[in-house]
């Protein structure tokens, strides 16, 4: 299950762990739900260094434009608590695992 961001926990979680990816999403985007279900097998593979977030779009239009979001699914990968890269689109576990480990390497 990803973590819902608001202001108070956006900062912390970023920096709770060396890889979080936020997925950008919106009600009733069936891409959305099937790029949530590819990241939640991303992370129950992972040795628990990796979170994952959401952002609602529409409750967070402000993050939205500061973080240039045009489509979603759109996910940030934060590594070390700074922006590294984004992915749009749906992907499967397979390809994020490789975005992953291209970003950080």
């Amino acid at each position: 299950m990803p973590i819902t961001l608001n202001e108070e926990n956006f900062y912390e979680t970023i920096q709770s762990a060396p890889i979080v990816l936020v997925q950008f999403t919106s009600d009733f985007c069936g891409t959305c739900q099937a790029m949530a279900h590819s990241l939640e097998q991303v992370r129950e593979a992972s040795d628990e260094s990796i979170i994952i977030a959401e952002v609602k779009t529409i409750d967070n239009p402000d993050w939205a434009e500061a973080f240039t979001i045009q489509s979603t699914p759109t996910v940030l990968l934060f590594y070390k608590g700074k922006y590294t890269n984004r992915l749009s689109g749906v992907h499967t576990q397979s390809a994020v695992n490789k975005w992953i480990r291209e970003v950080v390497a």
